[in-house]
């Protein structure tokens, strides 16, 4: 009897222990992040769903904490595609974009700064002491991992209950749901080497954080966007969602308003081989048309259910193509995502214009087209069990 209770109080305290001990990192990671006045770094953003790997992205991120040390710190992002770049200079957001093959630089006045800032430096030094103290969070560690042969701690946050809001940088309790965040901590310096976090109840989001630059300084031009070329035309918030909505509809018609109307004639390349896919050679099939783009978790996510559908109706006068509309990226880094991601079924590209003919604007968006070559459905989302049944009652 006494042997078993020196077992337990020996298990208790070794457990206060690692619990201490767990503290004791993320107070060092606290305190040195705290001691950093402006750094420059590398990140590479991935998000997977269903094991399947969706966005894969590098940026770069500089922040000025000494400029404004209390507040949202002057901060600049520049991303691996030739026109993302996001300045905050403490008052107003300057983003770059390419719209349509147009070079815009869109001004913001009342900004959503911590919107691009998930899983950043910043706010992971604003919410890391909240996290030390809330008692719904349990912290556990896990097995040490090596990160360019580096050691590093791998810290386990559980939320029972609750989450971590990006947008507020706040703790939020009293959820019907838990949540949970790995945090990468380098043994050497104790900062962060890469956070992931759930996404959704089979996705995840993760950064790293690499290549710390504690010198850089970017030129004071920057701040004011004095620097963007002058072939980007500047706009407002206001100006540039009008010039979207431009783009991606069609004199404002609800989806609805399609139903009953025949599908225009049009030809768009398969991504497989460049070759035209005529739509008039449609009629006496039915056809589901998806229309995705690049780095869209739902999109993602309804792929195997859409080879799986795509499998079984082959063979009875049904097609299905995805569609996909953004057109930013060439046809061999699409080949290359398509096949990343698992899709069977053939896809079209250069569908921008098809798209804003019927008002798709967000993705996943699904389109049925009966045998005579009518639309029957146009929404956005996947229903799978009404596609599945509005397909089959027209076979």
């Amino acid at each position: 009897m006494k042997k078993g209770l020196l077992c337990l109080t020996c298990l208790i305290t070794l457990n206060s222990i690692c619990q201490e001990t767990n503290k004791a990192i993320l107070e060092k990671t606290i305190s040195e992040l705290n001691k950093i006045e402006k750094v420059r770094y590398l990140s590479k953003s991935q998000g997977t769903e269903s094991g399947k790997i969706y966005l894969d992205q590098t940026k770069t991120f500089f922040f000025d904490f000494k400029k404004s040390p209390s507040t949202i710190p002057r901060f600049l992002i520049n991303d691996d595609s030739e026109h993302g770049v996001f300045i905050y200079n403490g008052k107003r957001s300057i983003h770059t974009a390419l719209v349509n093959n147009e070079k815009i630089a869109v001004v913001n006045d009342s900004p959503d700064i911590n919107n691009p800032l998930l899983l950043t430096l910043y706010p992971l030094k604003k919410i890391l002491p909240e996290i030390l103290v809330e008692e719904n969070i349990i912290i556990t560690r896990k097995k040490d991992t090596i990160i360019n042969n580096e050691a590093n701690y791998v810290i386990d946050l559980s939320y029972k209950n609750g989450f971590l809001d990006w947008d507020k940088l706040v703790l939020k309790n009293g959820m019907s749901f838990d949540s949970r965040y790995l945090l990468i901590i380098n043994k050497k310096d104790f900062l962060p080497r890469m956070m992931t976090m759930n996404n959704g109840p089979t996705g995840t989001l993760s950064n790293t954080f690499e290549n710390f630059d504690f010198d850089y300084m970017p030129d004071s031009k920057v701040w004011d966007g004095s620097l963007i070329p002058t072939d980007y035309q500047i706009m407002n918030t206001k100006e540039f969602r009008a010039l979207l909505q431009k783009q991606y509809s069609l004199n404002g018609k609800p989806k609805s308003s399609f139903i009953g109307k025949s599908i225009v004639e049009c030809k768009i390349p398969d991504l497989n081989n460049n070759s035209l896919v005529d739509f008039s050679t449609f009629k006496g099939n039915v056809v589901l048309l998806e229309f995705w783009f690049k780095y869209c978790g739902p999109c993602v996510k309804a792929i195997p259910k859409l080879n799986e559908l795509n499998k079984k109706l082959k063979n009875d006068n049904f097609l299905l193509y995805g569609v996909e509309f953004n057109e930013d990226f060439p046809r061999e880094n699409l080949q290359e995502y398509v096949s990343k991601i698992g899709i069977d079924y053939p896809v079209l590209y250069k569908g921008k214009k098809l798209a804003s003919n019927y008002s798709v604007q967000s993705a996943p968006t699904f389109m049925i087209i009966n045998k005579k070559g009518n639309i029957i459905y146009l929404e956005s989302g996947f229903d799978q069990e009404k596609i599945e049944e509005i397909i089959k009652d027209n076979l």
